[in-house]
């Protein structure tokens, strides 16, 4: 498992972890938000990497001789300094030891930059968090009983788990179940792809499928992080708030799959409740390399059309996802994220589940969970065909 290193806040005395949690994937979200403090001064503490230049920090490159210079890590920047020029002039990344010859240039590398800056230290400690939850014994009966009681009461979901910053998940991966992070439990339709990224979203669906809740749960771990961003020339500095996730699928507790077994107890079935039944209307369709700006154009006016029957206008309403399905028909982008809205149907005053799920290239479509205790109603249309006359019956 790749560790933090200390110089980026981990403790002296972090244990090891068992790497033997099977994570699937990983998501980011960001959040800007409104800018604050001033430009950074502080010592750049690496040294780029490049054919011809040192590598380690400022105190190594010293250490190895005088003679070695400094790369400015934007790629289309040649800028160079000597060990003594770049302690003076050269700034660092505000949250990791990159350096760069100017403002200017962190600014300009930030975009591409970020990800690997905060992605990789908070996603291996979403692994290490993982871990923790199978080893302490206290906190994996704690998300056993919360996963099955949820799955009995409302179907198919995630045991999610969130820590508002990186140090206490910290506190829990070193101190156990008295600092674990906020726990709930969320069905398989109101999982947020905002909130986890495409890729996740879709992996969690797939697994909400795959899992067999008698003897396993899906944990879903996010680690918010706040951190500091180049800005513009009035003001240097910005904050940006990223959620780094992780799912993984783990073992219930013993004790509570042996309460199971033994029943009636934890193995009882209880009947569905009024508040959890929703409806689920599931809108896919296929996106491959070479489709046309017509059959684009069919995918967003099928999903305005299905809506449409249930009094849903997505133009009024979503004006946002309205906005993003523009873009994608004119081929602006060739990705179509993921979507879940919960509008309600005018004609039945009920509040339903609407997902707008692409599939890109020629795998297999995502299998949506089917409920076992009657709780959800999953209607599932595909918006890349023709509906013709036939769309009240499919619906």
């Amino acid at each position: 498992m790749q560790m933090r290193r200390r110089s980026e806040g981990d403790a002296a005395g972090t244990r090891k972890r068992n790497d033997s949690v099977p994570t699937r994937a990983t998501g980011t979200t960001t959040i800007t938000s409104s800018n604050s403090k001033g430009s950074n001064n502080q010592r750049p503490r690496a040294i780029c990497s490049g054919p011809d230049w040192t590598h380690g920090s400022l105190d190594s490159a010293e250490a190895a001789g005088h003679g070695h210079y400094l790369k400015c890590r934007y790629p289309r920047c040649d800028a160079t300094a000597t060990l003594a020029e770049a302690r003076k002039t050269f700034k660092s990344c505000h949250n990791c030891s990159h350096l760069y010859c100017s403002r200017e240039c962190r600014r300009a590398h930030w975009e591409r930059h970020r990800k690997a800056c905060l992605h990789s230290r908070v996603s291996a400690l979403c692994r290490l968090v993982l871990s923790t939850c199978k080893d302490d014994a206290d906190t994996l009966r704690h998300l056993s009983v919360l996963a099955r009681r949820g799955y009995l009461s409302q179907g198919r979901g995630v045991v999610r788990i969130l820590f508002r910053s990186p140090e206490r998940a910290d506190s829990f991966i070193k101190q156990g179940f008295q600092c674990l992070g906020e726990v709930s439990y969320v069905r398989w339709p109101d999982l947020l792809p905002a909130e986890m990224g495409p890729e996740l979203y879709s992996e969690l669906l797939k697994l909400s499928t795959e899992y067999k809740p008698d003897s396993k749960m899906l944990l879903y771990v996010a680690i918010c992080v706040v951190s500091e961003a180049p800005g513009s020339a009035t003001a240097p500095v910005k904050w940006e708030r990223q959620l780094v996730s992780r799912c993984a699928k783990l073992k219930l507790c013993r004790t509570v799959v042996n309460e199971i077994a033994s029943g009636p107890g934890a193995g009882e079935r209880p009947g569905p409740r009024p508040d959890t039944v929703r409806d689920v209307l599931v809108l896919s369709f296929n996106i491959l390399s070479k489709t046309t700006q017509r059959a684009r154009e069919q995918v967003s006016q099928n999903v305005q059309t299905v809506l449409r029957q249930r009094g849903v206008n997505l133009r009024k309403h979503y004006p946002e996802v309205y906005q993003r399905l523009g873009t994608f028909v004119e081929g602006s982008t060739d990705r179509f994220l993921p979507v879940t809205l919960h509008p309600r149907d005018t004609a039945t005053g009920r509040s339903f589940v609407c997902i707008v799920m692409p599939n890109y290239g020629d795998t297999e479509r995502v299998q949506f969970p089917v409920s076992e205790n009657g709780d959800d109603r999953v209607v599932t249309v595909d918006v890349g065909a023709d509906l013709g006359d036939d769309l009240t019956s499919k619906l």
